[in-house]
């Protein structure tokens, strides 16, 4: 987890992996399971996600949660106001489809934002705790993935998801709110 300066919350420095939801869930529900334990985890859903968090409070005493909407954005310009997050290079820092082959990759290979955070642009898109335009079957997700263009995986870029989805694209990444 990185502190994010000025706020009162840190943030996971990289999406969950897979290591990291089988040693909580115990499986492992990644179309991408062979790429590795430090690939992130896809084919979860919002709803997934809650069940991962509540296992992984529980199990470390800690409250973890997912990222509001701002807390995602904000976290993600890392204190420039960039393009993309950690840039304007989307192949220095993002795994997109001119670069991905298809496919999803272990997370910190691309340069970091300002705030030492890897993959937010890119890799796989990020569920977010907010419901979109009042809608709470349909959740905001964040970044972009493996398979979105340049533009997919902006700062600013935004997109919804019904709760129940699991697809190849989608995880998530862990914040903790600090006193």
């Amino acid at each position: 987890m990185v502190p994010v300066p000025g706020k009162s919350y840190e943030i996971g420095k990289y999406e969950v992996t897979q290591a990291e939801w089988r040693s909580v869930m115990g499986n492992n529900p990644s179309k991408f399971g062979g790429c590795g334990d430090n690939c992130p985890v896809e084919k979860v859903s919002w709803d997934d996600a809650q069940a991962f968090i509540q296992k992984l409070n529980a199990q470390t005493g800690k409250l973890y949660r997912l990222p509001t909407e701002a807390e995602w954005e904000y976290a993600c310009y890392g204190g420039t106001q960039s393009e993309l997050c950690g840039g304007n290079d989307a192949d220095a820092v993002a795994w997109i489809d001119s670069n991905a082959k298809e496919q999803t990759h272990s997370v910190g290979q691309k340069q970091a934002n300002g705030y030492g955070l890897y993959d937010m642009s890119g890799n796989v898109m990020e569920w977010t705790d907010d419901c979109w335009e009042g809608n709470c079957t349909q959740r905001v997700v964040r970044g972009g993935s493996w398979n979105s263009d340049a533009r997919s995986v902006s700062a600013s870029y935004r997109i919804r998801f019904v709760t129940l989805i699991r697809n190849s694209s989608g995880g998530f990444r862990l914040v903790r709110t600090v006193p």
